[in-house]
């Protein structure tokens, strides 16, 4: 059970009550995080302004959908991975890798293009930090700008799984 209760709009702040609006007419999820984003609301447009970057930057939704599992999977965010896996197998991400990365393995039928992501997940993950190889095969693979963006989606599902995992928030379906 979720350690945080969904505001609902009779007991929102007026300000709380705009961002929950925005949100809703922007297409937003109203659970998962942002019920507790819902507590600060100034960061709402924030939050939506930085998703939608993510959801339009160098990185194709396949690539980005391994990312973002990789991410959620290393934190153990249930919701995230939740919503997730439908996303990613919609996009392409085939099952065998999905499983391979939510039992913590290398997805031995990834191409050199989603390996070289992996692997710079795993590396910061794991290591706090990315080899002169992991960085190399990433630079030649997606340049400067794509290891930005892909290190810009690990921090931000990263900080997703850290609101998710601190507030106990349920996972889809629960």
């Amino acid at each position: 059970m979720s350690r945080i209760q969904e505001l609902t709009p009779e007991n929102m702040t007026p300000e709380q009550a705009e961002a929950w609006k925005a949100l809703r007419s922007s297409g937003g999820i109203l659970g998962g995080p942002n019920i507790a984003y819902l507590r600060i609301p100034r960061l709402i447009p924030i939050n939506q302004a930085l998703v939608g970057y993510l959801r339009s930057n160098s990185l194709p939704p396949r690539l980005r959908q391994l990312v973002v599992l990789r991410t959620v999977k290393y934190w153990g965010a249930k919701f995230a991975w939740g919503v997730h896996v439908p996303l990613s197998l919609k996009e392409g991400v085939e099952q065998d890798i999905i499983d391979a990365i939510g039992r913590g393995e290398e997805a031995v039928s990834a191409s050199p293009r989603d390996r070289a992501a992996l692997r710079v997940c795993t590396e910061m993950l794991e290591k706090r930090g990315v080899s002169d190889e992991a960085y190399r095969a990433a630079i030649d693979e997606f340049g400067e700008g794509g290891l930005a963006d892909i290190v810009v989606t690990m921090g931000f599902y990263s900080m997703t799984s850290f609101t998710l995992n601190t507030f106990e928030i349920d996972p889809p379906g629960r």
